[in-house]
């Protein structure tokens, strides 16, 4: 927000910009840098700097004049109206802040610019509706029709409508795997029909009865992300940025970009409740977080010294003996299941396995995968990293309430194949049956004296997994290594890579089509190159499939075949365990008073978690 202010002469950033300017016949004065990006509608100010014009809408309110500014400056924001999170994954490029282009992702602040029409926490089941008010059905869930909110506005005052929803499902049908996230939308979507103003209609190619849940709301790290149409229209998705040469996304959200490089983002709040249309409908208040900055701290150790002196709000995810270094050392923190007891973290959807390249000449035989599942004691591992606090996973999906009917309808093949259980000598028969025999450095080789590979790459969210893993694997005969290069997820996507650490993002309520769409040929988030016909048969029959006891047959045909190729090897769940501050910021979600978002800051649900965080007005 610029401020302008009759005869008011002040000093922004150590600079004094002065330009008299007209506006209704009367004369005002810039206190505050500009810089304007587009041209809006309605009454207008023109600010002329260093032979530049710029435009911008205005609202005036007695002899102030406020004008809404996207990435205008950065204004000075108190640290008790500050919430600072830390990351240790990277951040995108400075102009990335597309949830769609190929190159991004929605994590790093992203998602604060393109609000869904429902958030859902996906632990309990929890949602709440947002820029749809409701949504229902037809009987044979051959159709979903929402209703939205009648009184959202983008940030450029253009109306939110039934218009950009149909839109954005559309395009991510007609684009499919040329954008992130949208080959779901071509198995999925027939057509998104727009009823009237506030009234879309999608219509599937199949019963779909679980793609409200599973595909339109966020939760976790799953979204349908609504863009304005009016912007991104003449746009190629796959490359366009929303960067808009420093002004940032259009938006329905009440942020701005306020500052962007490779180590920081700033996001502002707006300054007035008219900004926004949750506020100004009444539907919500101004979040009292007035900044939202993101570093990027790549280690524990310096995210967990940061929080110890109230310097960050939340961490990423750490190492247990992290977290309680940080709960002995500052008293304001605490984590989701509270100081002292638990498991410090939250259950995630993205449940963990070393993920093994079926490409490679020694992992792509199915009993060689067999045998590196046996050769891991995966009580040893939780041990290990995780000192008891982790939790074993033998599925690739996580143990949430709303999968837990699937899984019990899988425990015969749990009890077939022996999932999870560590027995060496049978690692050691199926190599042997395999053709493979140990060498003189006491490594698997075949016989022509190739010796299996496992050189795990990974990044620094697993850095107390990776070492222990790696070390059992070289135990028990397979020439292991463990590393975290730059360009590790580049490598699973390709398939150079031979073994991997990392999650899945599939199911999280409901059935199992999105985890097992993953090892489907050719899909997007098939970084195993796994391929088995009949098993893609079958999880294309499951996408059409509306009757549950169908579901549930389905479901066990495609996780015997899975299980019997075993493509990749699942281990434990992940669990978001993160520290946050008291300090400055209340009300944080957690297991002891209110879980009621899953609460950490790459998920989609932050910025609801943000809107219910309360100031304890510490200096």
């Amino acid at each position: 927000m610029l401020k302008l202010s009759k005869l008011a002469v002040l000093a922004v950033m150590a600079i004094a910009l002065f330009a008299v300017i007209a506006c209704s016949g009367e004369t005002v004065t810039v206190v505050e840098t500009v810089i304007v990006e587009k041209e809006v509608k309605g009454d207008t100010i023109t600010v002329t700097e260093k032979g530049d014009t710029v435009t911008v809408e205005k609202e005036v309110k007695g002899d102030t004049i406020y004008v809404e500014v996207p990435a205008a400056h950065i204004r000075d924001v108190p640290r008790n109206r500050t919430l600072i999170s830390a990351l240790k994954s990277g951040l995108p490029p400075v102009e990335m802040w597309s949830p769609y282009n190929l190159g991004g992702t929605h994590q790093q602040g992203i998602q604060f610019f393109y609000e869904p029409l429902v958030y859902a926490d996906n632990l309990d089941g929890n949602e709440y509706p947002w820029l749809a008010s409701s949504w229902e059905y037809n009987s044979d869930a051959t159709d979903l029709t929402y209703h939205l909110r009648d009184d959202v506005f983008w940030s450029d005052g253009e109306k939110f409508s039934s218009t950009d929803v149909a839109y954005t499902i559309n395009s991510l049908r007609d684009l499919g795997s040329e954008v992130r996230l949208g080959g779901v939308y071509q198995t999925f979507v027939k057509e998104a029909i727009i009823e009237d103003e506030n009234t879309v209609r999608i219509v599937f190619n199949n019963p779909s009865p679980r793609f409200h849940e599973t595909v339109i709301v966020a939760s976790g790290d799953s979204a349908t992300f609504i863009v304005p149409k009016h912007v991104w229209q003449d746009k190629d998705w796959a490359e366009y940025t929303a960067w808009n040469e420093g002004a940032g996304p259009v938006t329905t959200g009440a942020w701005r970009v306020a500052f962007s490089d490779i180590k920081k983002r700033m996001l502002d709040r707006v300054r007035t409740c008219d900004a926004w249309w949750a506020c100004k409908s009444g539907f919500q208040d101004l979040p009292e977080v007035e900044r939202y900055t993101i570093l990027d701290l790549g280690d524990d150790q310096s995210q967990g010294t940061a929080l110890i002196k109230n310097e960050i709000d939340q961490t990423h995810d750490l190492a247990v003996e992290v977290i309680q270094t940080i709960l002995d050392d500052n008293e304001y923190a605490t984590t989701w299941t509270g100081p002292e007891t638990g498991s410090y973290g939250l259950v995630s959807w993205w449940p963990t396995s070393l993920h093994l390249n079926n490409k490679d000449a020694h992992l792509g035989n199915s009993e060689v995968r067999w045998a590196i599942s046996r050769f891991i004691d995966r009580e040893l591992i939780n041990d290990f990293a995780y000192a008891n606090k982790g939790q074993i996973n033998d599925y690739p999906f996580p143990a949430f309430a709303g999968l837990q009917a699937a899984k019990d309808n899988l425990a015969p093949l749990a009890a077939k194949y022996g999932l999870g259980t560590y027995d060496k000598a049978d690692g050691h028969a199926r190599m042997t049956n395999a053709g493979y025999t140990k060498n003189d450095d006491g490594f698997y080789a075949d016989a022509s004296g190739d010796t299996i590979t496992c050189d795990i790459a990974s990044f620094p969210q697993f850095s107390d997994l990776g070492p222990t893993l790696a070390e059992t694997l070289r135990q028990h005969g397979i020439d292991a290594s463990y590393a975290e290069p730059t360009d590790a997820y580049g490598q699973m996507v390709a398939h150079t890579y031979t073994c991997g650490l990392f999650g899945h993002n599939g199911s999280q309520t409901g059935d199992l089509y999105k985890t097992l769409l993953l090892f489907t040929t050719g899909n997007a988030g098939n970084m195993y190159g796994y391929s088995n016909p009949a098993f893609d048969t079958i999880v294309e029959e499951l996408a059409e499939t509306a009757d549950l006891t169908k579901v549930r047959e389905l479901e066990y045909a495609a996780m015997d075949i899975y299980l019997a190729d075993l493509p990749d090897v699942s281990l434990v769940e992940f669990f978001n365990r993160f520290a946050t501050n008291t300090y400055y910021w209340e009300n944080w979600p957690n297991t002891l008073d209110d879980p009621y978002m899953n609460g950490i800051a790459p998920h989609t649900g932050y910025p609801y978690t943000l809107g219910k965080l309360t100031a304890t007005n510490r200096e």
